[in-house]
């Protein structure tokens, strides 16, 4: 409830909490908002005109933080205008407060209902679908990820949040596949993005996590992928090359630029021990002397051309030889050959 009045407050506190309802009262904006953020709330009642705020606006607010949420707007002196604005916004819907009590119980018990029905045929739908949460309130992202939805109804928006610290702890059970986490929403959580993963994680353990409109440079995103991410979207990712992330993802690849990996495998590379002069491999998986002499150049980062060049061989010949590697090793991706060539000791 939200209402500046503390005699209303009272009073309709007193009398829902007897028809069992849990109740949480607010007499302002910034009030409102915390419980909405840190509580579930099916429905929230709110006074149209407080003494220095909008009722609208604080329920629209409130509407951003839960789309699910029903509000009803609750007037001592209600009016025409003042209603259709209330539907305008999306309401649930507008009351008098000399509306008798059982009236405003059937508003209150429908709403509840249609949250349910809204929260059901959703959970129902996911269950077949590739799920995903949103994490940020970019205008342009959200528009084009609706978008995306409509054309490749395979995905669905399980939750959206305005920002990581609306997350709440209580939705462990909402078990997306996917967390896509927009970077200019978040920033200042960027800044430490340890504690914001290891949270992620443990409230959504099994979703893999996207940042989007990520224009950070690769010092960063070296350090955001310690942390767990799995790939990173500019600004503006066009709609196709956004599912081929996704898919790429969800097969538990990283979707990163060339040069990152490069920089990666180098890395790792430079790690291995160099008093080890020599380990046996675990299996060869049947790659010829040629085959693990490309498979050492692709860990090296070079390209087809390069390596025809250093190997004297045609750009051809690589692309057929690096096609054995992969289907003898199980691999779709040069770095997945290279991190199975390091793991079983082939280079």
């Amino acid at each position: 409830i939200v209402d500046d009045d503390p005699e209303v407050l009272k009073t309709l506190q007193l009398w829902l909490k007897n028809e069992g309802f849990k109740v949480f009262t607010a007499t302002n904006k910034k009030q409102a908002e915390e419980i909405v953020k840190t509580e579930h709330i099916a429905v929230c009642l709110v006074d149209l005109h407080l003494k220095n705020e909008d009722g609208l606006r604080i329920s629209a607010a409130l509407k951003s933080l839960d789309e699910l949420l029903r509000i009803i707007i609750l007037t001592g002196y209600p009016t025409y205008e003042s209603a259709i604005d209330a539907i305008k916004t999306g309401l649930f819907d507008y009351l008098s407060k000399s509306t008798d009590n059982d009236a405003i119980l059937r508003k209150i018990n429908s709403a509840v209902e249609e949250r349910d029905r809204e929260l059901a045929i959703k959970q129902d739908c996911d269950k077949n679908k590739i799920s995903i949460i949103l994490i940020g309130h970019h205008l342009l992202f959200k528009e084009g990820l609706e978008n995306f939805l409509k054309e490749n109804t395979e995905y669905c928006l399980l939750q959206a949040y305005h920002a990581f610290d609306y997350v709440k702890k209580s939705d462990f059970n909402l078990d997306p596949a996917l967390l896509l986490i927009c970077a200019s929403c978040n920033q200042m959580f960027l800044e430490n993005p340890e504690n914001m993963f290891s949270n992620l994680k443990i409230i959504f353990p099994n979703a893999k996590m996207v940042l989007i409109n990520c224009d950070c440079n690769d010092d960063k995103k070296r350090e955001l992928i310690r942390c767990g991410a799995k790939g990173f979207l500019p600004t503006n990712t066009g709609k196709a090359n956004l599912k081929k992330a996704l898919n790429c993802i969800l097969e538990d690849q990283i979707w990163i630029s060339r040069e990152l990996s490069h920089q990666l495998l180098s890395e790792l590379l430079e790690d291995t021990n160099p008093e080890i002069v020599y380990r046996k491999p675990l299996s060869t998986f049947g790659l010829t002397n040629r085959e693990i002499e490309i498979l050492q150049a692709l860990a090296s980062g070079l390209s087809n051309f390069a390596i025809s060049e250093k190997l004297f061989l045609s750009e051809k010949t690589v692309k057929t030889h690096t096609h054995h590697i992969f289907k003898k090793m199980l691999v779709n991706t040069r770095t997945q050959a290279v991190m199975k060539a390091l793991e079983f000791h082939i280079i």
